[in-house]
């Protein structure tokens, strides 16, 4: 049977739609989403590898200290979705804009949701710094009063790296919508590097010194990130960041209102999207938290190893939102429309064979994070898990982060706000408590929250619906010379 199939394989993919177009999908590929999904892979690699190696340094103190870094963390993650979902309406401007050869308007949205977003950075950590415990007391929930300890103390540490965090995404956001994704992989890495060593330093010291301990990890983390946010400054204020130049004395201009509402039509649906959704996430966390340290530990080793997985598909559909927006800015509607189901696939296909792939290796990709026996397990389970659903992550991810390039955000908060409360947080709670699944029944919630997006938003495109919010600005901007 096996070797049947072998055989007919070849002639099934000949009568598939996409082989009698397989040259221009070979040139789509290498010519337009390989220079961009490339160097975003990278940077999100190197974004994500700040926290991770994070837990990783401070997984030697213990698993209280691990499970006082994931639930901090969990509510980081709420505060840095944020400035992604403005990063995503600077980079979706500055594309339209500059593919309609509009360079003042693109450097006036990426100057103006830079001063933003800094000041909210700002006022958001001084947030932290007064209600920092009853934030901790709510995420943690049952948790040990240890674990609670070094949760608060983290968090009131990174909570002052938001203002330098807002200030790399959206510069790093920017340049990408200006074709320029080169330049803020490197600024990342570069992070990434200071990270490992002022965060090692600071935690186990050197020469004799014994360092700072539990606390090193995120004064390491917030160091790192303003030294990459004053590159970000530098490079946008002189020509290396390519279309854009934004000096250094622009950013006290006056602020031109109908930019700054255009960016935040698309940044504020995509920012309640984010708060609400990551929100809700934060409260299954509260479910795991009241479960015990070794599911809190293995529930956050977890989502880390799930979230390097997912890279390429977040990879992918960063970079779709670019060309999508570039393809509209041009006015080539059936591009954008091919281009998005395209790289749905590719994200389909590339995750689920790499998710299957770690099936074996869960246990040992654990063990990288903790030796304790019961995390471990814990860890393997929900890896299993999570590669049996994984075909279904790039509907619900990928298709909404492409039909935003066409401005669809606000449709995105609607399916999101639903799956999210109506999905992931109702069904982890009746599964994972009231029925006792634990730490899995929350999981399995999240896959339920998958389904959900992933059938709105397929409808969404089949529909040619996702193109409406393009018509309307269509009639309003200048043309494309």
């Amino acid at each position: 049977m096996v070797q049947r199939l072998v055989v007919s394989l070849p002639q099934i993919i000949k009568r598939t739609p996409w082989y009698g177009q397989r040259h221009r999908y070979r040139t789509l590929f290498w010519r337009e989403i390989t220079p961009f999904a490339v160097p975003i892979l990278i940077e999100n690699l190197c974004v994500l590898l700040m926290g991770v190696l994070s837990t990783f340094l401070v997984s030697w103190l213990g698993k209280a200290a691990m499970a006082g870094v994931g639930l901090a963390d969990s509510f980081n993650m709420v505060v840095i979705a944020f400035f992604a979902a403005i990063d995503l309406g600077t980079t979706v401007v500055v594309a339209f804009s500059l593919a309609r050869g509009d360079g003042q308007r693109a450097r006036a949205a990426a100057r103006q949701s830079l001063g933003l977003m800094t000041v909210m950075g700002f006022l958001l950590a001084l947030v932290i710094e007064f209600f920092g415990p009853a934030i901790i007391d709510v995420i943690a929930g049952n948790a040990e009063p240890e674990v609670k300890i070094m949760a608060l103390n983290y968090l009131h540490i990174s909570a002052w790296s938001y203002p330098a965090a807002a200030i790399a995404l959206i510069g790093s956001g920017a340049m990408r919508g200006a074709g320029n994704t080169k330049v803020p992989m490197l600024v990342n890495a570069g992070m990434n590097i200071l990270n490992i060593i002022i965060s090692s330093l600071l935690i186990y010291g050197c020469l004799g010194w014994k360092g700072l301990g539990f606390s090193g990890a995120g004064l390491g983390l917030t160091l790192s990130r303003y030294i990459g946010a004053l590159i970000i400054i530098i490079v946008l204020a002189h020509r290396l960041s390519g279309h854009l130049l934004i000096p250094i004395n622009s950013y006290f201009y006056r602020w031109n209102t109908s930019i700054l509402k255009e960016v935040l039509s698309i940044g504020v649906p995509a920012s309640v999207e984010s708060v609400l959704f990551n929100g809700g996430k934060l409260l299954t966390q509260v479910y795991v938290a009241g479960m015990g340290t070794n599911d809190i530990a293995g529930n956050f080793i977890a989502f880390s190893i799930a979230s390097l997985i997912n890279l390429p598909g977040n990879a992918l559909a960063s970079s779709s939102t670019i060309i999508t927006g570039k393809r509209l800015g041009l006015n080539q509607v059936y591009q954008a429309e091919k281009q998005i189901r395209h790289v749905f696939w590719l994200a389909t296909i590339g995750l689920t064979l790499i998710a299957w792939s770690t099936i074996p290796f869960a246990g040992l990709l654990a063990r990288f994070y903790t030796n304790d026996p019961d995390v471990v397990t814990v860890t393997q389970h929900l890896l299993w898990l999570n590669a049996a659903f994984m075909p279904i992550w790039a509907c619900s991810w990928v298709l909404p982060a492409s039909l935003k390039g066409a401005r669809d955000a606000r449709f995105a908060m609607y399916v999101s706000m639903f799956s999210m409360w109506g999905a992931r947080v109702v069904m982890g709670y009746m599964l994972g408590i009231w029925l006792g699944f634990g730490v899995l029944g929350v999981w399995l919630g999240m896959v339920m929250d998958w389904a959900v997006r992933g059938i709105c938003f397929w409808w969404r495109l089949s529909s040619g619906t996702w193109l409406t919010h393009y018509w309307k600005m269509n009639k309003k901007a200048p043309k494309c010379p």
